[in-house]
């Protein structure tokens, strides 16, 4: 691994293209960063760095994953291609972690353990206006599964209780919930790092929904063709990823159980809950470390969370069941609750079953809509048309009543007084494809078959031709 494969590296990429905005205006932890990292998502989601940050000596970044495409930039990857590198990569895995000594690992310049802990220190932020408190956003949690004996990573929510306390909600339906229930029936507690700042390859990695069988640290290696960089942790049994900027050491109780939240999710509604405490042992971190942050209510939090791990795996589970599939999209407007699929027919029934199969893969989508090849999925405009155009209620729309809901949805319904995690809602299929017969008409927006590839180059000038690509760049972008 290259010394620029860490946070720092990419945001001098960042600065280089003009997708990072750096603020030199003193600024407050209080909920003011948060403010000016959405007022400026409209414009690309671009990244923001404060320097001068009030109370503390660190700077902090926010917004880093903003764009599908800075996504697949950071793993040097085209957006269309990355669904299926991800996958590639999960299956054939990646070189093992090169493991360094503390006095080389840059994460380990400073060291704070046991009673000098103290997590005021760091500049954790509040980011919505009814959040019950400071809340770690950015956080890669990563802890060793107690089966496999692999490194799992994963993030969670986690907001800080004390002054060396903070909780992790993990869901019992996530890796790191299951190694907390077997810890919680075993009565042992559960060693785990928190790294805040590292190479977006390692928060990708966390996202890409591996088996355990798999180390996730060798999957970060085969998405930077290069072994991550590890150190054996100050206080705790764990390989650290040694060029992130940041990482709490700590130890968690899982029978130890405290109320956190009210917190503002990538609904954009509030989710409360109960989440195991964990004790942090030691902060570790560079001298001149740069403190990340991840606005929860903001494109790149769901980008981040669907992109490329959840579509990665929505694609092929949706493939397995209709192999005439081409892409896959969740968007990040309206909730993240919908899917849009791109389809090559071959059957009639290609549609419909394209739907089921979604729905039957990712409990968390709500809608399907699926569309020709001829679809571009990425572009709103044209999935629109063909829901106007290709698709009737009577013939077109399945309606899934009473089926599996998530807390997020404010909307869904509640079955057992006694369970908050036992919803229901309703679900909706959408077969915007053309029907097999002859009579259903051709497309009128197509040019002629000799200009179908138009260079725009040979037509304009250099100010036009730049206004008309950034024009389309900031479109896409802003629609992510």
């Amino acid at each position: 691994m290259t010394p620029s494969h860490d946070l720092r590296g990419f945001l001098d990429r960042l600065r280089a293209t003009g997708e990072l905005i750096e603020v030199r205006h003193p600024t407050r932890t209080d909920g003011e960063i948060s403010a000016v990292v959405k007022e400026v998502e409209p414009a690309g989601a671009p990244a923001v760095l404060f320097h001068d940050v009030i109370g503390s000596d660190l700077p902090v970044v926010a917004g880093v994953f903003g764009t599908r495409e800075r996504i697949a930039s950071a793993v040097g990857q085209p957006r269309a291609g990355l669904l299926d590198h991800a996958l590639n990569v999960i299956d054939g895995g990646g070189p093992p972690p090169q493991t360094v000594e503390r006095e080389d690992a840059p994460v380990q310049q400073v060291v704070i353990s046991g009673d000098h802990v103290d997590l005021a220190q760091l500049p954790f932020g509040v980011h919505s206006k009814d959040d019950a408190g400071n809340y770690i956003t950015s956080g890669v949690v990563l802890a060793r599964d107690d089966l496999t004996g692999t490194i799992n990573t994963g993030m969670y929510r986690m907001m800080i209780t004390g002054r060396n306390t903070l909780t992790v909600n993990a869901a019992p339906d996530h890796d790191l919930g299951r190694v907390f229930a077997r810890a919680r029936i075993a009565n042992r507690s559960v060693e785990i790092a928190i790294v805040l700042g590292h190479h977006p390859a390692y928060a990708i990695a966390s996202q890409l929904k591996n088996p355990t069988s798999v180390d996730t640290h060798e999957l970060v290696g085969a998405l930077l063709d290069g072994p991550l960089r590890v150190t054996p942790g100050a206080t705790i049994d764990l390989p650290i990823p040694a060029d992130a900027e940041i990482v709490l050491e700590g130890r968690v109780d899982p029978a130890d159980m405290e109320g956190e939240g009210p917190f503002g999710e990538f609904s954009y509604y509030y989710g409360s809950a109960q989440a195991p405490v964990c004790t942090v042992t030691a902060v570790t971190r560079r001298e001149d470390a740069i403190f990340h942050d991840l606005h929860p209510t903001h494109a790149e939090h769901r980008c981040l969370w669907l992109f490329p791990g959840r579509e990665a795996r929505l694609l092929e589970a949706v493939r397995r069941t209709v192999p005439g599939v081409r892409d896959v999209r969740i968007p990040f407007m309206g909730g993240s609750l919908s899917a849009y699929i791109q389809v090559e027919k071959r059957k009639q029934t290609d549609g419909t079953q394209s739907v089921l199969a979604a729905l039957a893969a990712d409990h968390f989508i709500k809608h399907v809509y699926v569309v020709d090849e001829d679809i571009d999925i990425h572009d709103d405009e044209q999935v629109l048309w063909a829901l106007n155009v290709r698709f009737q209620a009577g013939r077109d729309l399945m309606v899934l009543p009473n089926q599996k809901g998530i807390r997020m949805d404010p909307s869904a319904r509640r079955v057992n007084p006694d369970s908050a995690a036992e919803l229901v809602t309703d679900k909706l299929g959408f077969d915007a494809t053309r029907p097999f017969y002859p009579t259903f008409p051709e497309r009128a927006d197509r040019p002629v078959a000799a200009y179908e590839d138009v260079n725009l180059a040979d037509f304009l000038d250099e100010t036009d031709l730049e206004r008309v690509q950034r024009w389309s760049t900031f479109r896409k972008a802003a629609g992510e």
